[in-house]
């Protein structure tokens, strides 16, 4: 079986962690050669439901018969979904080869005295590389944590811009109110480059709108009161917006949300392109059939096992809504890691108040919560508790000792779902 050294070249760059700014990242697509400036690019930001959004959007595009790349953080099931092309994960030759030419870019800059790439900025250069080298028709790109300072707002001309759901989260980076989180966002805005914007508070709209008109660029919004006729069910949605009707697999309120956000892309696409190259069908088919690992996907039936990556306070309460509608006065079993850079305080007041049970974990991650002190937490809302080696032991414990359950609910990060995907028992016991 071949060897692959890209893992060791990961680990040592992710030691630099996370530096904003966009420097390093010019100096790197500089040398090699600019990758961006030769793609058709959507750009996202926002809190929650980046991904979600691409993957309804790309799900669409794919119906359409486009070649979709799509470059995603964090990642459910390996390594290498992190790049994508209609859904076929990067092949780890080619993944070795664009490691590899990242390490003989680095060694130059650092010969020159500049700065090397972190983590981020070397996965988001290998994804500009790949879907260059492939000549798709559309890069999906979403931010990391930011917009304004983000490694990927080095691309400087995107086809259109898509700022979904803004909360509060990262203030250490991005500010510590909601208006200065928005203003984050709102930076990778470019000029004469439309917008489309998903359903927000109002004080995140104003700060958006505004920084549209500084733009000189539409802003499109996206109204609730658009939506209609919804009718939510614990395995998808149908719903009526602006006079078509919709159906989606992916539960809850905020994946409507979520899927207006990639109509309106879709919309936007279709009058640029042209109305036989992007139907109505395409639209429609693409985001009914759209599917989205560990966003509260339902892993196993009776009872009911959810796997949601709900890793902040937003997510959080998105979830517990849902819980609220489908699940009220049932057992639900937590099964819990979160990440200590979080609000998991304030997560914890959304979720405890519907919990029967919570099993808890430190996630394998140099930012993982240790877990006797989520069991503090979580003890302080008088829900009983048990500390967990990790994830799969809290998984299989709660399944054992909670066997009335009428739902379990894996959640608290996307850092760990890898791990637990890979393990044996979820493969024979679900």
């Amino acid at each position: 079986m071949k060897e692959y050294s890209y893992y060791k070249i990961i680990e040592k760059l992710s030691r630099k962690g996370s530096v904003p700014g966009l420097e390093t990242m010019e100096h790197l697509l500089d040398l090699l050669g600019h990758p961006e400036r030769e793609e058709k690019i959507i750009h996202v930001a926002g809190t929650n439901g980046k991904g979600s959004t691409l993957a309804f959007l790309a799900a669409i595009l794919k119906e359409a018969g486009y070649e979709v790349g799509r470059y995603i953080s964090p990642t459910v099931l390996c390594y290498e979904e992190r790049f994508q092309i209609n859904d076929r994960f990067i092949p780890r030759d080619r993944l070795e080869a664009y490691f590899q030419r990242i390490e003989e870019v680095s060694a130059l800059m650092k010969e020159k005295g500049w700065e090397t790439p972190t983590i981020f900025e070397a996965e988001t250069a290998i994804a500009l590389l790949y879907f260059r080298d492939e000549k798709v028709d559309y890069a999906l790109i979403e931010t990391g944590m930011g917009g304004l300072q983000d490694a990927t707002n080095v691309i400087e001309h995107p086809f259109l811009t898509i700022l979904t759901s803004i909360s509060e989260d990262h203030k250490a980076f991005l500010g510590d109110t909601l208006e200065e989180i928005a203003c984050q966002k709102a930076g990778i805005i470019k000029k004469n480059v439309p917008v489309i914007l998903a359903i927000n508070e109002p004080l995140v709209n104003d700060v958006v709108q505004k920084a549209c008109e500084s733009a000189g660029t539409q802003c499109i919004v996206i109204k609730k009161e658009d939506v209609s006729d919804v009718i939510e069910t614990p395995t998808g949605s149908d719903f009526c917006y602006l006079g078509e009707k919709y159906h989606i697999k992916l539960p809850g309120f905020h994946q409507i949300e979520n899927a207006l956000n990639a109509i309106e892309a879709a919309l936007s696409i279709r009058k640029s392109e042209g109305a036989d190259s992007l139907a109505m069908e395409h639209i429609k088919e693409g985001i009914s059939q759209a599917r989205w690992p560990g966003r509260l996907e339902l892993i196993a039936e009776d009872p009911p096992f959810y796997m949601d990556g709900a890793h902040n306070p937003d997510g959080a309460r998105k979830l517990a809504a849902f819980l609220q509608k489908h699940f009220t006065n049932t057992k639900i079993i937590y099964i819990m890691g979160v990440l200590r850079d979080k609000d998991y305080t304030l997560m914890l007041e959304y979720l405890m108040p519907l919990a029967a049970g919570a099993y808890v974990f430190t996630p394998r991650n140099q930012r993982g919560l240790e877990a006797g002190q989520l069991a503090k937490a979580v003890a302080s809302c008088h829900v009983p508790v048990a500390i967990c080696e990790n994830v799969n032991e809290a998984v299989k414990r709660a399944r054992t000792e909670q066997s009335d359950a009428d739902c379990f609910v894996l959640c608290g990060s996307l850092s760990f779902m890898e791990e637990f995907r890979h393990n044996d028992y979820r493969q024979t016991q679900f």
